[in-house]
């Protein structure tokens, strides 16, 4: 079996010739290999670099790839305990990316290398590198134009896969039931005592007793959570993992695939990624994932009907959203990781607002 490495720095070209040999392809002997950082990348749960190879011999494989292997500190081995995101990433691209490339009419990049070890969680990714290609950014935002097209490309995957009792066959795919996610309440609810002592201006009473609810409660809640209309979601669909290859996106990071009521995608998506513009046309935006998701197999959902699964996302997002934005408090309110959760966390208080969300969730309580 072909080494999974601790460090994609590790590589060598007799490593690389052999996993791509392995994983079933016919490399010709690979003389050198050359790792670098991925420009603008710092990855806080793993490693993820631009791999340059050089082949003795002709050969359809690419020269450049993105290698990906989980960080070696505590911090990310303890986050890939609660959230599975090597299982998760590996079982996707090992079961289901190709059937939701094909299903739902995503991009979605090749992946040439795929070890993962179930007992240590070790792996060792190698996937397509889309290049040329422009990255998408929510400090940024985009058009209205690929924020629509980014939410009927979510509704044709939330509708394809609507209740499809086939996901259930994946062990990996996690569902709100995972034990695992149980191990993330301690921090949850220390990160959430720490913003309330240092910020105790950035929440409104109405989300404070929110929060206060589900922390009260958490499994409780992601029991509820696992209860609802259910369907394949990204988990982490936002514009920092989008790349626009020819001005059509190219969905990445899929380390955090699971069996979900679809909210937590669309929701995320708009409260993570807006601007001005989207923002202003979000009623358009919503009306347009409501058709795509019908057309697409899934249910005729009213508007209120998703505003409702918009609002128990919300309950969610912000009950959550704190704690990468105290984690990266200490790099500085200029550093681009604070600033990116910073947007993502007055986001989804945002967007709680103007979604009813305490007021919708009162009736759940």
């Amino acid at each position: 079996m072909t080494e999974i490495l601790s460090s994609v720095s590790a590589m060598t070209p007799q490593w690389l010739e052999e996993a791509l040999a392995s994983a079933g392809h016919s490399p010709p002997p690979v003389s050198a290999v050359d790792v670098r950082p991925m420009d603008g990348f710092v990855g806080a749960m793993g490693e993820v670099v631009i791999v340059s190879v050089t082949y003795d011999g002709e050969t359809d494989l690419p020269d450049e790839f993105v290698a990906k292997c989980p960080l070696d500190e505590q911090f990310a081995r303890d986050n890939a305990m609660v959230m599975l995101s090597y299982q998760r990433e590996a079982g996707f691209y090992g079961h289901l990316a190709s059937d939701v490339a094909e299903r739902a009419q995503i991009a979605i990049p090749r992946c040439y290398v795929n070890l993962f070890d179930p007992e240590t969680h070790a792996a060792t990714l190698l996937i397509e590198r889309v290049h040329p290609a422009s990255k998408g950014d929510i400090l940024d935002g985009t058009t209205f134009e690929r924020m629509r097209t980014l939410v009927g490309d979510l509704a044709r995957m939330h509708g394809a896969y609507w209740m499809d009792r086939g996901l259930l066959e994946h062990g990996w795919l996690i569902d709100w039931n995972a034990p695992s996610l149980l191990l993330g309440i301690p921090r949850t609810q220390a990160s959430w005592r720490s913003i309330r002592e240092q910020y105790p201006q950035h929440h409104s009473d109405e989300l404070v007793a929110m929060v206060d609810v589900f922390l009260a409660d958490v499994p409780g809640w992601l029991g509820r959570f696992s209860q609802r209309p259910w369907t394949l979601i990204h988990q982490d669909y936002e514009l920092d993992n989008v790349l626009f290859a020819e001005g059509e996106p190219v969905i990445v990071d899929w380390q955090s695939p699971m069996r979900s009521f679809p909210g937590m995608d669309l929701g995320w998506l708009l409260m993570a990624s807006h601007n001005d513009e989207t923002l202003a046309r979000e009623a358009e935006l919503l009306d347009h994932y409501r058709a795509a998701l019908a057309a697409a197999g899934g249910p005729q959902w009213s508007a209120d009907d998703l505003a409702e699964d918009l609002a128990w996302a919300a309950f969610f997002w912000v009950s959550v959203s704190h704690i990468p934005f105290m984690d990266t408090v200490k790099y500085g309110e200029q550093a681009r990781p604070h600033r990116r959760f910073k947007a993502m966390f007055d986001g989804t208080i945002a967007a709680a607002g103007r979604w009813d969300a305490a007021e919708r969730m009162r009736a759940h309580v």
